[in-house]
């Protein structure tokens, strides 16, 4: 392990708190408190929003008037606590008119910040709505080839004519398909650098290095890591194409990837943070342990304030 971690800028507010959502699918009141207390912790400043799906933000609301954040989230302003940034997602088959009431909602609760929104790409373009919203819009894009490149297509439009948008990618398994290979999501990447598109990712990503795990109901299943990702998205940055990209997710070698991080300059993290903005997970802790371990993460500002 080595003593001389990254530059923390390298994972600031990568990970975003998708407790909510399964296959934690942790109650409302619950996710509420523990990303308080991710904010208090050790990798506070990691942390990004906390995603609320639009059938609970009222519930979100109340649990926030009930328990408002307090402690080391003071600002010294007289004014109180800073209310928690919120990201609100508008799954596959949600109408748009739900994204922008609880949007609403959540706006008019003194203790939560709207910082983003997220909707799946539709035909249609009812996604489009969510850029009134005045926030970061994330894309959701399917895996076919044909059809994302198309959504992407729009989603670039979109962020040609001044609007802020990110790409969104599942990579993790669905009912209806695997996790996406090494060479699809490589091919992903490839499209956003084409399209000079940002992007975020959801769902699967527990770990720091790419494994085989084994699933509860049995079977295994392969397993991007966070690390893997970071570093083919730095790779990206600098004009890789396929074959590396892919190489790149696909390492176990977790010493080579740390040995990469570590070395990795503040100008080169910006550019590809620049890129890959975040991903979000239910286990937020899991992926910056296992980095913790690697010694890829500095002591937190605050331990040593």
């Amino acid at each position: 392990m080595s003593t001389t971690p990254a530059p923390r800028s390298l994972l600031t507010r990568l990970v975003d708190d998708a407790a909510l959502f399964p296959p934690a699918s942790t109650p409302v009141p619950q996710a509420w408190s523990g990303h308080l207390a991710l904010r208090a912790g050790k990798y506070g400043d990691l942390l990004g929003p906390l995603l609320i799906g639009t059938s609970a933000a009222a519930t979100l609301a109340v649990s926030a008037q009930d328990a408002p954040p307090v402690g080391d989230l003071e600002t010294g302003t007289g004014h109180g606590p800073e209310p928690i940034d919120v990201g609100v997602i508008a799954r596959a088959g949600t109408d748009i008119v739900d994204l922008i009431a609880a949007v609403e909602v959540l706006r008019a609760c003194p203790h939560t910040r709207v910082v983003s929104v997220e909707a799946a790409f539709d035909a249609e373009g009812q996604w489009r709505r969510a850029l009134d919203l005045a926030v970061p819009v994330a894309v959701e894009v399917v895996r076919d080839a044909q059809a994302q490149s198309e959504a992407l297509d729009e989603v670039a439009a979109a962020a040609d004519q001044g609007n802020t948008v990110l790409a969104k990618l599942r990579t993790q398994s669905t009912a209806t398909a695997p996790v996406p290979s090494a060479r699809e999501l490589a091919q992903f990447l490839l499209a956003v650098r084409e399209r000079n598109l940002p992007f975020k990712l959801t769902g699967g990503l527990h770990h720091a290095v790419a494994r085989t795990v084994q699933l509860p109901e049995g079977g295994t299943e392969d397993q991007h890591g966070v690390l893997n990702l970071l570093l083919a998205t730095h790779h990206l940055q600098g004009g890789a194409g396929l074959p590396k990209l892919q190489a790149d997710l696909e390492t176990r070698d977790a010493a080579a990837l740390a040995a990469v991080a570590l070395n990795l300059p503040e100008e080169a993290i910006s550019h590809l943070r620049a890129r890959f903005v975040s991903f979000g997970c239910c286990g937020v802790t899991e992926p910056l342990e296992e980095m913790t371990e690697l010694g890829l993460i500095t002591r937190p500002p605050r331990e040593g304030a």
